[in-house]
């Protein structure tokens, strides 16, 4: 399962919040995508739900 299906559904089961990110100033990392945005970081600029380490290392805690 991706973290962006994975996502919502602990989102409705209350195991994770949307976590606001200040937007991003430059200079950008070399993974920085202005296309790209996250649903965990209330669909934040940058990088993808499904690149986000936040939510990754969130997950992992969670197992």
């Amino acid at each position: 399962m991706t973290y962006t299906a994975l996502f919502p559904q602990l989102l409705q089961k209350r195991m994770i919040i949307v976590v606001p990110m200040k937007p991003m100033e430059p200079p950008y990392s070399r993974s920085y995508d202005p296309n790209a945005k996250c649903d965990y970081h209330a669909r934040a600029v940058g990088h993808s739900t499904e690149r986000c380490w936040a939510l990754k290392h969130m997950v992992q805690d969670l197992i």
